[in-house]
């Protein structure tokens, strides 16, 4: 219990600072909706009061004598078989509902921020990848081009050097592409540089920790409770109401002193429709769906942490074979360099060896990266 209250601590803290890295536009949006939450909940809770009725006229009869009247009343129900408990019940779970949705929207445009600034480092690794594998592709060509002239190879495996030169040329600009699309990309969301941007170090959240504050499961639960509420204020709606009627009126004329009255009491009023059970029915069944709904969100929230898992344990995987390929590169890159100040060999040989296992090291680099980003997609889908 108490490590679960940490992590809730932490993670509160972490989004607030997120938060902050948001443009001001972005943040008087949330300041807005929030102010709009608030005063939609208030209206909400005191719905079910009557508004008073204040009435005044001035007329003139065929004898042209005018008159005056004025009147103040009100008819407020006070018992509705829990209609009136269930509209504030409504108010309070659709604030909640509403506050968490706006959070939800907040922490998706962090979560796009954040993966576009790490989209932008695995460019800039691919980039220096691409520079080192363009190096050894042009290694290639020349040896091939060697091989072609003393006709020891055809026109074909030099043709095919070539276009592998080429690609990778071609990819180069994709590349370069790729990181501008995410530059400007974070620029929806914020206006501060890139390069400034500290991308957060969050720990691997347990899967039982997830689901309990997986944002898309605790909606579905608080839309449950929503719609519970509507559900009972709908069938109120067709049940006896008992109701304060109450009302004060004064009169005059030209010819009368002005006299007043007033009169109050209780009524009981039930409507009778012969819709009332299509209309009754299709709440409930609003209710029932959204309780299916809550069961759906826990399915997927379920595969989500799954997939996140499986997607980091293939990375870690592949951090390994590429460690154990450094391993091998780099007692090749001994025995070349030996054979190379022995004059056996060519300093292109030292040099492609040299480029692949920079570019293992740098896969590395990219893995981990991809992990942060699974970790950050799941923190950023809890609240």
């Amino acid at each position: 219990m108490k490590k679960l209250i940490i992590l809730v601590l932490v993670s509160t803290f972490v989004y607030a600072q997120d938060k902050d890295i948001l443009s001001n536009t972005k943040k008087q949006i949330i300041d807005l909706k929030q102010k709009q939450i608030e005063q939609k909940q208030k209206k909400n809770k005191y719905d079910w009061i009557t508004d008073i009725t204040i009435n005044g006229a001035v007329n003139k009869d065929d004898k042209d004598i005018e008159s005056k009247d004025y009147s103040i009343s009100l008819s407020q129900d006070i018992f509705r078989f829990g209609g009136i408990s269930s509209q504030i019940q409504y108010a309070k779970e659709l604030k909640k509902l509403e506050q968490l949705d706006l959070k939800k929207d907040t922490k998706s445009d962090l979560n796009d921020l954040y993966s576009s600034l790490i989209d932008i480092k695995i460019d800039e690794i691919k980039l220096e990848q691409n520079i080192l594998n363009l190096q050894n592709s042009q290694i290639d060509v020349e040896h091939k081009k060697s091989e072609y002239d003393n006709g020891e190879i055809g026109i074909t495996d030099l043709n095919d050097a070539i276009m592998t030169r080429n690609n990778l040329s071609d990819s180069q600009k994709q590349i370069e592409l790729s990181k501008l699309e995410n530059e400007k990309n974070i620029n929806l969301y914020t206006t501060r540089n890139y390069k400034q941007i500290v991308i957060p170090t969050i720990k691997m959240i347990s899967k039982k920790f997830f689901l309990e504050k997986s944002t898309s499961v605790n909606y579905a639960k608080i839309n449950t409770k929503v719609n519970k509420q509507l559900y009972n204020i709908k069938k109120s709606d067709y049940l006896p109401k008992l109701s304060v009627d109450a009302r004060y009126g004064y009169s005059k004329t030209d010819i009368i002193e002005g006299d007043d009255s007033y009169k109050y009491g209780l009524s009981i009023s039930m409507p009778l429709s012969y819709t009332s059970n299509n209309d009754i029915e299709q709440k409930r069944l609003d209710y029932l769906i959204s309780k299916q709904e809550l069961n759906d969100e826990i399915v997927k929230a379920k595969v989500t942490y799954e997939k996140a898992i499986l997607n980091i344990k293939n990375y870690e995987d592949r951090i390994k074979l590429a460690k154990q390929d450094i391993k091998l590169y780099s007692q090749l890159l001994q025995v070349n360099q030996d054979e190379y100040n022995a004059g056996y060999k060519t300093i292109d040989d030292v040099t492609t060896i040299k480029n692949s296992m920079k570019i293992r090291q740098l896969d590395i680099k990219t893995y981990k990266l991809n992990i942060k980003k699974q970790i950050l997609n799941l923190y950023f889908a809890i609240n």
